[in-house]
């Protein structure tokens, strides 16, 4: 990865993707919802950071660029990476099959980092970590209910779950009771 340019943005969601549960969450998001895991970590990261919040016609647009990248590039490598994983080529060493795979997945994060750059180019305004950490947690999570709009997704308890998985994860310092309450719809932990 030390090919990669460096950004904060990238530098997050690689710190918060490692947290746990936080891969699984952000996968099934991706998988259940149809979300991309960059738009999300963006979302996180803007709210995180003390970054003004997303409008849904700034989201909109932002979405017209990356959807496009997705559909084009990550998707098909990722589908490709899958493929490679669950159905391998029992004709073909397996060594040769796991290298391609690997080759693959390179090429994926590749293509994610790319995106990454993109989205902090189109919106990217000053950060405020003087901001209260409560006013954060609001913001990331108001970022992805703006998402969820643009999705056309009414989240549900699974759903509110992986968002206290992900901003458990951002907001270390705050109580869990303190983020379910911020997220809304789960009852509190007996």
């Amino acid at each position: 990865m030390s090919d990669f340019l460096p950004h904060p943005f990238w530098n997050f969601s690689l710190e918060i993707y490692a947290g746990e549960g936080v891969a699984q969450a952000c996968l099934d998001l991706q998988d259940r919802r149809g979300c991309d895991v960059n738009v999300l970590l963006f979302c996180c990261w803007l709210g995180a950071s003390g970054r003004p919040s997303l409008t849904v016609d700034r989201l909109r647009a932002i979405l017209k660029v990356s959807d496009v990248w997705q559909s084009e590039i990550v998707r098909p490598l990722r589908q490709v990476r899958r493929l490679l994983r669950d159905k391998p080529w029992h004709e073909a060493l397996p060594e040769t099959v796991d290298a391609a795979r690997r080759r693959v997945a390179d090429a994926e994060l590749a293509a994610e980092h790319a995106e990454q750059l993109k989205l902090a180019s189109l919106y990217s305004p000053p950060a405020d970590r003087d901001r209260p950490l409560e006013k954060r947690l609001r913001s990331a999570i108001g970022n992805l209910g703006v998402y969820a709009v643009c999705l056309g997704v009414v989240p549900d308890a699974r759903d509110r779950a992986d968002v206290v998985a992900l901003m458990t994860a951002i907001f270390p310092g705050l109580p869990l009771e303190e983020v379910k309450q911020a997220v809304g719809g789960l009852p509190p932990a007996p």
